[in-house]
């Protein structure tokens, strides 16, 4: 399994906006927070997976490579997916900010499917054009497809539960770490393509699949 480092940023920036440590139920509900990202982030690698033919993930084989899942998991990614929404509803139905975190979750579920649409579109799998790649069009994909869910979603949860979620917040903290994600999605290219698959855990497949 993965670190939970997204989920556990809703938890540690919840404790850093309150300034103290988190009450058993705060600590309960920012966490639920966290776990909604984590499904989506498993949503996410599950459905990459299958498109960029994947081998492997985290040391293991891809989820739709086990013995009888194949392509039943698409429908597991659906069921991923949706299940943040049953959690919401669950834990989140009476908060007045119920709707911006349905909202929330759509606009950047939609931004990560942009990015993984350009990503795709960008390589063809029969025809190798270099003249499709740019370096405006590799940062599009990097800060779209990683950086939206896996750094920003995080600390804008935890604005909306701690009640802080203002215009100015939500714009500063956008401003701040979308720039931190494209980093790290920089870095894990790099890494796809030059780190000893047994330390990072997967067979990079960029070259393979002509990715930008």
């Amino acid at each position: 399994g993965g670190k939970c480092n997204r989920g556990m940023s809703v938890v540690d920036t919840s404790s850093f906006l309150l300034g103290r440590p988190l009450s058993k139920d705060e600590y309960f509900k920012s966490a639920t927070l966290g776990w909604m990202i984590e499904l989506l982030q498993a949503f996410f690698l599950v459905s990459d997976d299958i498109m960029d033919s994947s081998k492997t993930r985290r040391g293991s084989p891809c989820w739709y490579l086990m013995p009888q899942v194949g392509m039943v998991a698409i429908n597991d990614a659906f069921m991923l997916e949706t299940s943040i929404y049953l959690l919401l509803k669950k834990y989140f139905r009476q908060s007045k900010h119920y709707v911006d975190l349905i909202e929330l979750f759509h606009e950047v579920s939609f931004q990560t499917e942009m990015g993984q649409q350009c990503d795709l579109l960008t390589a063809p799998e029969d025809k190798v054009d270099l003249d499709n790649f740019s370096l405006e069009k590799y940062s599009f994909i990097v800060i779209y497809k990683t950086a939206f869910y896996s750094f920003y979603l995080p600390v804008a949860l935890a604005l909306y539960y701690c009640e802080l979620a203002t215009e100015k917040n939500l714009k500063q903290a956008k401003d701040i770490l979308i720039p931190m994600g494209e980093y790290f999605q920089v870095q894990d290219d790099y890494l796809d393509n030059y780190a000893d698959p047994e330390t990072l855990g997967k067979i990079g497949t960029d070259i393979q699949g002509n990715k930008c």
